[in-house]
């Protein structure tokens, strides 16, 4: 990261117009707040690409979706028809407002920080690729995705099979939560695709990569039609822009073409309309009777509804912070206690059976205690915005992401400096949690990218020397093949 005279001016900008939306919610004009607050996101945006050199990469993604969580409610509940009725009402816009506010001050100012501090070796964008086998990545990745249905199959057999899985995503994922030891199928899977993007991206000029793309999604098949039955857009996005953002690891994407706007909005539809039908998925794929989702489709209000992103989880932060702020019935501050619980998260029960219980199922128990009825991870997800005002009131909101920015910052200048396999697959896999952070508890995001970074580069070492030690003419029919 390097702070220019445009982004020191930009960031004050952002800056500037987040403070104004916070003034005019104190002073109840929560309409014209939106509105400063939407210019300050997407200014905000720009920030991240000028401060990073490229759109492809952590603080980007991150940025983005923290706007797509943060204004997705607010927005639906002065302009639309509120959230869905999960959500108790009246909407506090203006309280949120302030808050989502200072967020991204904190934000902005932690950025503004890091990018200030001394110069990187290489500027933005202007990296060069490393010296790594890409067909032995293209293995590992194949032999990961094939790891990675294994291990779903392995939990939907145990669970019950079809039966479970047809009953819905709260059934399923809790009946797997629930045993003993359940195989990590889906982190398994992004680090295949990190591989797998890593390698295609040094094949970019090959017309083998769509063939090799192809053999990974067979392989990858079983758990993505799991994903797909059940709905579970946020894994199959999760993928998705990991592989996006790997595939561009050494060769950032630095401009928004109508190409990628259009691949974005196709996905969004995709996306929208997955969340919607995943109802009638199961169905379908076991009977080959799609009538039920075909009707469902052409209905008109279904469009207004799955393209709506308040009536899915991007409305979810509002709402649940919205309703604590009308019940409050969670004792604060707990100064920092949810994020020291949270640590304990990749803990299985089976070894702490009386473990604390994470905030996010704190907050489920205390506000919607009926949908744990549903099953043991069912719930309206969570709020990191909301965790901040729990833990330290309204100025720790700021401070809290004033913190994750400046960790951000400097994962961004590693990135630059670094030219390891294992930190490149630590980057990738951490990815997914630019997405996710902003809808839910904080939790322990380094556990799974820690643990795949020396898997991974572990891996390419054993695979590397096992290939470099075959009979000549063995080691190139696998580079033929691969």
């Amino acid at each position: 990261m390097r702070l220019t005279r445009a982004g020191f001016l930009l960031g004050l900008a952002v800056a500037g117009l987040a403070n104004t939306a916070a003034f005019l919610s104190i002073l109840d004009a929560a309409r014209v707040a939106a509105l400063f607050a939407v210019t300050a996101s997407a200014l905000g945006i720009f920030l991240g690409r000028l401060l990073t050199g490229s759109y492809t990469n952590f603080t980007v993604i991150f940025l983005a979706f923290g706007s797509l969580y943060g204004l997705s409610g607010p927005l639906a509940a002065l302009y639309g028809e509120g959230l869905p009725f999960a959500f108790p009402r009246p909407y506090l816009v203006g309280e949120f407002l302030v808050h989502y506010s200072l967020a991204l001050i904190g934000t902005t100012v932690g950025l503004l920080v890091v990018a200030a501090l001394k110069k990187p070796d290489r500027l933005p964008g202007k990296t060069s690729v490393p010296a790594w086998d890409g067909r032995v990545l293209l293995v590992l990745a194949h032999i990961f995705a094939t790891v990675a249905s294994l291990m779903e199959g392995i939990n939907f057999i145990r669970v019950g099979g079809w039966e479970v899985l047809l009953a819905g995503k709260a059934a399923y994922q809790s009946a797997v939560s629930e045993l003993t030891f359940k195989f990590p199928s889906e982190m398994v899977l992004f680090l295949s695709v990190a591989l797998l993007g890593l390698a295609l991206g040094q094949f970019a000029a090959s017309r083998r990569k769509f063939g090799n793309l192809l053999i990974w999604t067979l392989l990858s098949t079983p758990l993505l039609v799991s994903w797909m039955v059940l709905g579970r857009r946020i894994e199959l996005l999760g993928a998705l822009v990991i592989l996006f953002v790997a595939y561009f690891f050494w060769r950032p994407v630095k401009a928004v073409t109508t190409r990628w706007l259009l691949i974005g909005l196709f996905l969004y539809v995709a996306f929208a309309a997955l969340y919607a039908i995943r109802g009638f998925l199961g169905y379908a794929l076991t009977t080959g009777d799609w009538s039920p989702s075909s009707a469902r489709i052409n209905e008109p209000e279904f469009w207004i509804s799955a393209l709506n992103p308040a009536a899915n989880e991007f409305g979810s932060p509002f709402g649940n912070f919205n309703t604590h702020l009308l019940l409050r019935e969670l004792n604060e501050p707990r100064y920092g206690e949810t994020y020291l619980t949270g640590l304990t998260i990749p803990i299985p029960r089976f070894i702490w059976a009386d473990k604390p219980q994470s905030i996010t199922y704190e907050f489920r128990d205390t506000y919607f205690s009926d949908w744990a009825e549903r099953g043991a991870i069912a719930g309206t997800a969570f709020s990191s915005l909301l965790e901040a005002y729990i833990n330290f009131g309204k100025a720790g909101v700021a401070v809290v992401y004033f913190i994750v920015a400046l960790a951000m910052g400097a994962l961004e200048r590693a990135r630059l400096r670094s030219k390891s396999l294992a930190f490149a697959v630590f980057y990738l896999t951490l990815i997914p949690e630019a997405i996710t952070f902003h809808r839910s508890s904080l939790g322990m995001p380094l556990f799974w990218p820690l643990v795949f970074a020396l898997l991974g580069c572990c891996s390419y070492v054993i695979l590397r020397s096992l290939l470099r030690g075959l009979p000549e003419q063995t080691r190139r029919r696998v580079e033929i093949e691969t």
